[in-house]
């Protein structure tokens, strides 16, 4: 029986893969050591881990503004437009020596990357707590989805969801207030032309997109896309094969870009 007994340094490992599981479990997070580490060395690790995941869960949450020292932030309204850039440069420079990092998306101007800074991120709450070597990283998309990237999912997905006969037509980012070529239509009226369009097929094949370019006129956004899609004529074995340029009309409703209206080769609403 003796010869079966577990020994110090292997019932330590064994601890070890449980503590391991138990901050996986508790924290999501992820340990990745060595076989031959000694065991402990591993253990007090972990235990620092915990030690450290549970102050940071049960720390308070202050606004970034507070949490960098409560610096002098100057309203948009009274910069001119040549001190904007030195003002972000400012904040960028107070916040990174608080270890605290956001991203500066490409389509944003100078102006309304300020505004974000100053009047929205400034106020926003983040956990009161920091340690050696600890950055906060916040990324400007998890505020807001206004970035090329997004108007170029959506449309593709929208198109995705019209040319999938394997399911129902979802609307998938589809708005509420839609248009054809020439005139305002429901939501309602459009879904009806799309799910009439796709009932004049019994297989849809989407090819190839690819966004070319957005453009903005009057307040509203237009993507422009190259497409290329097959179909299969319901009640015949004719196959038709579209391809060409597109575009899509979309508008800034609750945060998001949503699609309403679509001119393609083979479809419109």
């Amino acid at each position: 029986m003796e010869e079966n007994q577990l020994t110090p340094d292997e019932e330590l490992r064994i601890e070890n893969k449980l503590k391991a599981l138990d901050l996986e479990l508790t924290y999501g997070a992820e340990t990745h050591i060595a076989s031959d580490a000694p065991p402990e060395i591993v253990s007090q690790f972990f235990d620092n881990v915990k030690k450290y995941e549970e102050q940071y869960a049960n720390a308070a949450k202050v606004p970034v503004h507070e949490f960098i020292g409560r610096p002098e932030i100057k309203r948009i309204g009274i910069l001119n437009e040549q001190d904007i850039e030195p003002e972000i440069e400012r904040l960028i420079k107070l916040l990174e020596k608080k270890c605290v990092l956001i991203d500066r998306p490409e389509h944003l101007s100078p102006e309304h990357y300020y505004r974000f800074l100053s009047e929205e991120f400034m106020q926003h709450p983040m956990t009161d707590h920091s340690a050696p070597g600890m950055m906060h990283f916040f990324n400007y998309h998890e505020f807001h989805h206004d970035g090329p990237e997004f108007i170029e999912q959506h449309v593709s997905e929208f198109l995705l969801d019209i040319l999938n006969l394997d399911h129902e037509f979802m609307g998938i980012w589809m708005s509420e207030h839609c248009r054809d070529d020439h005139n305002k239509i429901s939501k309602e009226e459009a879904i009806r032309r799309i799910n009439t369009f796709r009932a004049m097929h019994k297989e849809l094949k989407p090819i190839a997109f690819k966004a070319e370019r957005a453009e903005t006129h009057n307040g509203t956004m237009y993507l422009f896309f190259g497409i290329a899609w097959e179909g299969l004529n319901a009640g015949s074995s004719e196959t038709e094969r579209h391809e060409g340029l597109g575009v899509s009309q979309l508008g800034w409703e609750d945060g998001e870009w949503l699609v309403q209206g679509l001119s393609m080769p083979g479809f419109s609403f």
